[in-house]
């Protein structure tokens, strides 16, 4: 077989009878041969050598297979894919180092059926695939235009393809020819291949042709656009410096703002790696001033970086003269209590005189809304003669919001810190962390592990924000952070402050602040003499515990704003019509009001307090929590009824309650004898515990003492003592432990009315503490066994309750 039967591009299909059965097989890397391309093949492979040498005549027939893996050396059928193409060798021609280069046409799709031979050289039986042809000759021209638009707008492609496009006939044929000179992947064109309709495949390749032609205009436009941009570039530089011109013969020219800059960094005294920074940068901006980047991105960047260097305060601050009674003075005259707060800043004020400069400490005041905290450091930042800045924290969910943007970002801005210490314009102010127990966390960052190294006195000397890019000193910062709660404040963010918890306010501390403070505020702002508007006592004490329900004095301030505007209106109604002009101050603006003028103003009662009324039944028991807006008091309620033993829980109780009721019970049952209860009880009865005001969630182990009396008090019959309540955890051990916000629980029991209060023994420094004003008026037993507190609690009252199924 010498003759070269076919020649023609526009050929994909052979006779059947001209298909041999069995083929020599080359594995091509790589590549995928279609029929009707032809092309040079390069042969290096031992075994593809031998086939040429022994079968590549020209008009020859040999099969060609892709390989699946393209580094495999011996490759078997099972290392092919199944579908191929049959060639015809057309030209054979050696080249270096006993290799050939061969010239193919592909002329069938094949399939490999199975393997004959593997040495020399693989052969294979290989079967004919065929396809329809069932494209319409509309189909084949819109097909060719769609072949031709892509040649004309890809740029690498000659104008010569688009006549061979023209010369082939056979739609089969283009769609090989474009798919063989694509970029498609190797898969790609083996899944074209399987094709078996001539339409299939020109809609295939006509997607593929749509998807790139798409692509090719918009680099085009891109292309097209750039060139517009560099030429515009061009034009604006000469433009610009024309302007220049212009503006200097004017007197007007903007290189002065440029200038001041320069000057103002050269005057102020940088550290001398901010100096470096600075030369290097302002080297940067004055090329690219005079280069036909000139006013771009870049430039604007490097300006707004320099400014900021400017603004920043580096110098060391100015030594002040410290006055401890007067700082004293300042803090007890803004502020009612807060005597721990108070105590450590005189003490941090006291090391400041002595040392001429120490590190200040980091403070974090923890306590309900409204106490005073953010007020405090206003008073604070008073007191020292610094400035105060702020920066709010809630809600902050970026990283980037304490450290900045990297400049690399369009739009970048330095973070909350370093924007703050430039309004501060000196290195030691007072810098308010507001509500640092609400941050979040996003994909963004954790803000909580930024602050980290801001509130680090260890590491804040050298705290780095990402826009500065170098270190700045923060360790003459005075920090002080407010938050709500620890609970969500990260462990190793607590460790680098000293936690100041701040309680709520008494009865009495409120009152104070009213008159002192906050009628004297809103008198101002109205613009109405001081004393025109004056509460009595007893009123005063009714707006207080009727109309608000918080721990700090935020409601109080808005009651006592609405008091004060009925009282404009009705001074304003009486003297419309004998004058138009604002109230002054004359001897008739004098209101006094009594309580029982507070209904008038403010409307019913909002809210109605607890009071410790006498307990009539068995299994009713009172006990102290802590709620967010102060302490309250809690009634837990008992009852009984035939059944099997069970324990049922109600009131909206949350997992650690239920817990301490359930350890209650236990330890009950295990200690019958002691407390005079029949064991029988306990199988023939089940026992109901209900905690009132249901819709609110309530959690925590402090009521385990309440639960454990109230459940005792019920099997036992006999009442708990009146006007008696109690607070602490229990344990199974018999135990009574320590529990938090003794102040608040002990302030509502006060209110309430409640004479006696039991607290856990390891509580007893905790109520030391308070006041001795509020301590007045309270008897308090310490336990620390659970046996001896229920003995004391529950006592026969001359009469018991007796056994029935519920109250």
């Amino acid at each position: 077989m010498s003759t070269i039967r076919y020649a023609d591009q526009n050929l994909t299909e052979i006779e059947l009878a001209q298909v041999p059965e069995v083929v020599p097989v080359v594995p091509l890397r790589n590549a995928v041969i279609l029929p009707g391309v032809l092309l040079p093949v390069f042969v290096g492979r031992t075994e593809s050598i031998q086939l040429i040498e022994a079968e590549g005549q020209p008009g020859a027939l040999i099969g060609l297979f892709t390989q699946k893996s393209a580094s495999d050396e011996d490759v078997d059928v099972s290392g092919l894919y199944r579908i191929g193409t049959l060639a015809e060798v057309h030209r054979v021609m050696p080249v270096g180092e006993g290799g050939y280069q061969v010239f193919l046409q592909g002329v069938q799709k094949i399939e490999l059926v199975r393997q004959v031979e593997g040495k020399p050289y693989l052969q294979a039986k290989i079967s004919p695939l065929g396809e329809i042809a069932d494209a319409t000759e509309e189909a084949q021209k819109i097909f060719q235009s769609h072949v031709l638009e892509f040649i004309k707008i890809h740029p690498g492609i000659p104008d010569e393809v688009a006549a061979f496009v023209k010369r082939l006939k056979n739609p089969a044929s283009l769609a090989n020819q474009v798919v063989f000179f694509s970029r498609m992947e190797i898969e790609e064109k083996i899944d074209f291949m399987k094709f078996s309709s001539v339409q299939e495949k020109i809609d295939y390749v006509q997607k593929w042709l749509l998807d790139e032609t798409q692509s090719l205009r918009m680099e085009q436009e891109v292309r097209e656009r750039v060139e517009q941009d560099t030429s515009r570039m061009q034009r604006e530089f000469y433009l610009r410096k024309q302007m220049e011109q212009i503006r200097k013969e004017l007197g007007e020219d903007e290189s002065d703002d440029t200038d001041d800059l320069e000057k103002t960094l050269r005057e102020k005294q940088l550290p001398e790696h901010v100096q470096k920074a600075v030369d290097k940068e302002l080297k940067r901006f004055r090329r690219l001033n005079d280069s036909p980047q000139s006013g771009g991105m870049e430039a604007g960047q490097i300006r707004s970086w320099l400014e900021l260097v400017a603004e920043l305060p580096w110098e060391e601050p100015e030594k002040k003269v410290i006055h401890l009674k007067s700082a004293a003075q300042l803090l007890d005259q803004d502020h009612e209590g807060l005597e721990e707060v108070k105590k450590q800043i005189l003490e941090y004020l006291a090391v400041e005189k002595q040392t001429g400069g120490s590190r200040a400490p980091i403070l974090c005041l923890v306590g309900p809304p409204g106490v005073g905290k953010t007020s405090l450091a206003h008073s604070i930042a008073k007191s020292m003669d610094r400035p105060l800045v702020r920066a709010a924290l809630g809600g902050v969910r970026d990283e980037a919001e304490i450290r900045g943007h990297r400049r690399t970002y369009v739009g970048a801005l330095p973070g909350k810190i370093l924007s703050a210490m430039k309004k501060a314009e000196q290195r030691n102010p007072v810098f308010l962390l507001d509500e640092i127990d609400k941050t979040g966390i996003s994909y963004h960052g954790d803000p909580a592990a930024a602050l980290l190294e801001v509130l680090d006195p260890e590491q804040n000397h050298t705290f780095e924000d990402h826009y500065l890019g170098l270190p700045y000193d923060l360790s003459q910062v005075l920090f002080i952070c407010t938050a709500n709660q620890l609970d969500t404040i990260p462990l190793p963010l607590q460790d680098r402050m000293e936690v100041v918890p701040l309680s709520g306010y008494t009865l009495e501390e409120k009152k104070a602040i009213a008159r002192k403070h906050l009628l004297p505020d809103i008198l101002s702002q109205l613009k109405l003499p001081a004393q025109t508007i004056d509460l009595s006592a007893e009123a005063l004490e009714a707006v207080i515990t009727g109309y608000t329900r918080e721990a700090g004095v935020r409601s109080l301030k808005r009651k006592l704003e609405a008091i004060a505007r009925k009282t404009i209106r009705r001074f304003l109604e009486k003297n419309e019509d004998e004058s138009q002009e604002p109230l002054s101050g004359t001897e008739e603006l004098r209101c006094h009001y009594e309580k029982s003028d507070i209904k008038e103003l403010l409307g019913r009662i909002r809210y109605q307090r607890d009071s410790g009324e006498e307990v009539h039944q068995a299994g009713v028991a009172i006990g102290l929590a802590w709620t967010p807006v102060g302490g309250d008091i809690l009634y837990i309620e008992a009852t009984r009824y035939p059944g099997k033993g069970e324990l049922k829980l109600s009131g909206q109780l949350g997992d650690v309650m239920k817990e301490s009721a359930v350890a209650a019970y236990s330890w009950i049952k295990s200690h019958a004898r002691d407390l005079g209860i029949a064991h029988a009880d306990f199988q023939t009865y089940d026992i109901h515990l209900h905690i009132p005001s249901g819709a609110i969630p309530k959690d925590g182990p402090s009521a385990g003492v309440t639960l454990l009396t109230a459940i005792t008090s019920l099997y036992s019959g006999h009442l708990v003592e009146r006007n008696l309540a109690m607070t602490g955890e229990i344990s199974l051990r018999g135990r009574i432990l320590p529990v938090g916000g003794i102040k608040e629980k002990v302030l509502a029991a006060q209110a309430a009315g409640i004479t006696t209060v039991l607290l856990p023994e390891k509580n007893r420094p905790d109520f030391e503490e308070i006041p001795e004003h509020i301590r007045s008026g309270i008897t308090v037993e310490y336990f620390e066994d659970m046996l001896t507190l229920v003995k004391r609690a529950v006592k026969v009252q001359g009469r018991t309750r007796p056994d029935r199924d519920g109250w």
